[in-house]
């Protein structure tokens, strides 16, 4: 079985693309892997996919 989160970058004047590819890295080390991202009003979201653990 799957689970699912969505998250989305931060929309403050400090954050870059580098934090939030970082914070995409940081879920790939715990299984996460990106399955769809877009740009909504200017901020991107990505939807992310793992095995739930039991």
């Amino acid at each position: 079985m799957k689970e699912y989160k969505f998250i989305k970058q931060k929309s403050t004047p400090i954050k870059k693309d580098a934090d939030f590819e970082a914070l995409l890295n940081s879920y790939a080390k715990t299984g996460w892997r990106v399955v769809n991202s877009f740009v909504h009003r200017g901020v991107v979201k990505a939807i992310l996919e793992r095995e739930k653990e039991n």
